[in-house]
């Protein structure tokens, strides 16, 4: 299988990086100053991502608005120019083909980031459903991505962006026409680490530049680069899904702590499976789980909860803002709430470890605060 490259890939090489194959694309995992302190970097100062790898489209026409609202679970009928949206697509069945960011630059234009495994089946499934009114155009190969997160995200832009234009600035919303040194970029307060933080968007000519800028003028302010390793420990205890894991397509959209993403108001693609689904009662769940002691589960170890098995751990991490805590999801064939006692337990072996299903977020985020209180 061809792997793929983002534009940054040998500045990564140069920088040290463990690079590896994430979903056909050759990434770092982590860098010499190590994952440990990538994490507490995005949490205490900045954390800067390549995520050059997601896929972009271009949705645009008359009739834009209506086939994205018809192909995508959340109310995107009512979402303004310049604001972001979480979003699922739905197979027939009501699994969940990806999730992804919409947004919306204004009536008749938007822009639908999508996760790089998915980035070709995805691009069928929305040129399959687009009516004659809708064009679809595929940026990501032209697009360059990366991500600025960590509570001194907002001084470091700063530097090159009028204070009272970010300040402006609310979470999920994004501005276009931005420019960071003469590299035009639109800059939206989105992120996967649950800190206040922005992801930007340039053409791809500009991503090395880009990318060198912020790390240079960063480094005082304690940016370090951060490769996957760190990003899985970040989103897990933000309490955020990753698709193939607490997201499939073979199974329903529901049952888990994200079903804030559906409009039950309006018809959309999937909608009646699910409404089937939830009358004739859930068969997955996902929940949030913390463990006791410093051994973590691992995906695959079967879940058990008063002696029954119920299901099994699909992802799991030491929380390193925590003292390395044991967290991650389970899925299980019935619903647990927080507080339950369960038991996860490698396959075949006598070897266990004890917890709770809890709530989430895990740590205490500030994705939501205002930017003016970081300056």
């Amino acid at each position: 299988m061809h792997v793929h490259k983002t534009p940054l890939y040998h500045t990564h090489v140069q920088l040290g990086a463990k690079m590896v194959n994430f979903s056909g694309w050759m990434l770092p995992l982590w860098y010499p100053t190590g994952q440990l302190q990538e994490h507490h970097a995005t949490r205490k100062a900045c954390g800067l991502f390549d995520i050059c790898h997601m896929g972009e489209f271009e949705i645009t026409g008359n009739g834009a608005k209506s086939y994205l609202s018809h192909i995508l679970t959340n109310h995107v009928d009512r979402i303004d120019d310049g604001q972001a949206q979480y979003n699922f697509m739905l197979n027939e069945s009501g699994g969940i083909i990806d999730d992804c960011i919409l947004y919306r630059l204004n009536e008749e234009r938007w822009m639908m980031v999508v996760n790089a495994a998915n980035t070709h089946k995805d691009w069928n499934w929305l040129k399959i459903h687009a009516p004659g009114n809708v064009v679809l155009e595929n940026i990501s190969h032209q697009t360059v991505k990366i991500d600025l997160q960590g509570p001194k995200s907002p001084r470091l832009l700063s530097k090159w962006i009028d204070r009272e234009l970010l300040g402006s600035l609310k979470f999920f919303r994004a501005a276009s026409y931005i420019y960071i040194e003469h590299i035009p970029v639109m800059i939206s307060r989105t992120g996967y680490t649950g800190e206040i933080g922005f992801e930007l968007y340039t053409d791809v000519g500009n991503g090395v530049h880009l990318w060198n800028l912020l790390l240079k003028e960063g480094k005082g302010d304690g940016l370090l680069p951060c490769g996957l390793g760190a990003r899985d420990t970040l989103r897990i205890e933000a309490g955020l899904p990753l698709h193939g894991h607490e997201l499939r397509p073979d199974c329903t959209g529901l049952g888990h702590p994200w079903e804030f993403v559906f409009d039950w108001e309006k018809s959309f693609i999937g909608k009646e499976a699910l409404l089937k689904a939830k009358n004739e009662g859930l068969k997955r769940f996902v929940a949030p789980f913390q463990l006791t002691g410093r051994r973590k589960a691992m995906p695959g170890w079967d879940v058990f909860c008063d002696g029954n098995v119920v299901g099994k751990v699909i992802s799991a991490v030491l929380s390193p803002t925590l003292g390395n805590v044991p967290i991650g999801f389970v899925e299980s064939s019935q619903q647990l709430s927080a507080g339950s006692k369960i038991e996860c337990r490698q396959v075949g072996r006598d070897l266990f470890v004890s917890g709770n299903i809890c709530e989430m977020p895990f740590v205490p985020l500030t994705a939501r605060k205002q930017i003016a209180d970081f300056f």
